[in-house]
C-alpha cells in the first residue's frame, strides 16, 4: 500500500478514495480496510490496478490524520478527516513568467491552491494545522502597485482558471503608454467557495519580465573560432 488519493475527507459525509499499491487484489472485502473510528468503509472497487474505496465520516469523527490498515500492510498519515477548508495558499508565493511568442518563446507560470484546516486547536499556523492539498478556486488577476497609475494587469497576460499564466507577447506595444513592453508585476488572485457559500482567497506575486534571450547550455562546445569571408578556416 502506498498511497491514497485525495487523501482530505470531510466529516458528516462520503467520499470516494483510490488505494494505490503494488499486487492489490481484484476483490477485498470492506472488513479488511481500517481507517479507524468514524471512518467506515462502505464498499471497494477495483479500477485499473488500483482500489476504489467509498468512505462514509462520521459527523463526530475525530478531526486529524488517520492511518490505514488494509491487506495486511499498514500507511501511516493515509488521509485527513476536517471539518472545512479554513484557509488557502497559492503556490509557488513568487513567480515568474516571461512575454514572448513572436520573436522568442513565452515563458508560462502555473500555480496551484492548498487548502489548510486549523486543526484540532482551531488556531491557523500552529503546529496541528492540517494540509489538504490542491483544492478547487477561481483564478484571477489584482494590480500589484508599484508606482502612481500603475496598469501592468492590462498588458502582461491572462490568468487560466487551470492555474496557468499566458504571458503577453513580446516587443514594445504601440497600445501602451511610452511604447513600452508588456512587462510588470501583478498579484495572482485564487478564490476558494466553501460548502456553506463564503469564500475564502490568497494571492501570490508574479513578475513578468522580458524573454529568454540567451540560454546558456554547458553541455554543448562552443565553437568561438573566427569565420573568414567566404565561410573559410
Amino acid at each position: 500500500v502506498t498511497g491514497v488519493y485525495p487523501a482530505a475527507v470531510r466529516r458528516g459525509g462520503s467520499a470516494t478514495v483510490t488505494l494505490y499499491g503494488s499486487g492489490l487484489p481484484e476483490a477485498a472485502p470492506t472488513s479488511g480496510m481500517d481507517f479507524g473510528e468514524g471512518v467506515t468503509v462502505q464498499s471497494v472497487r477495483s479500477r485499473d490496478g488500483a482500489l476504489s474505496l467509498t468512505l462514509s465520516v462520521a459527523e463526530d469523527a475525530r478531526v486529524g490524520t488517520r492511518d490505514l490498515f488494509a491487506l495486511g500492510a499498514g500507511l501511516q498519515n493515509a488521509i485527513v478527516v476536517h471539518d472545512g477548508v479554513d484557509r488557502i495558499e497559492v503556490t509557488p508565493l513568487t513567480g515568474m513568467a516571461r512575454v514572448g511568442g513572436v520573436v522568442f518563446p513565452k515563458g508560462y507560470e502555473t500555480f496551484e491552491a492548498i487548502g489548510w484546516n486549523d486543526g484540532p486547536d482551531g488556531e491557523p499556523n500552529t503546529e496541528d494545522d492540517l494540509e489538504l492539498g490542491r483544492v478547487d478556486v477561481s483564478w484571477g488577476l489584482e494590480e500589484y502597485a508599484a508606482v502612481y497609475g500603475d496598469d501592468d494587469v492590462d498588458f502582461v497576460g491572462s490568468m487560466g482558471q487551470d492555474g496557468t499564466f499566458v504571458p503577453a507577447l513580446d516587443g514594445p506595444n504601440p497600445d501602451r503608454a511610452g511604447n513600452r513592453n508588456n512587462i510588470g508585476d501583478v498579484w495572482v488572485v485564487a478564490t476558494h467557495r466553501r460548502a456553506d457559500g463564503s469564500e475564502v482567497a490568497a494571492r501570490a506575486h508574479l513578475v513578468v519580465t522580458v524573454p529568454l534571450y540567451m540560454r546558456f547550455e554547458p553541455w554543448r562546445e562552443a565553437d568561438l573560432r573566427r569565420q573568414t569571408l567566404g565561410g573559410g578556416p
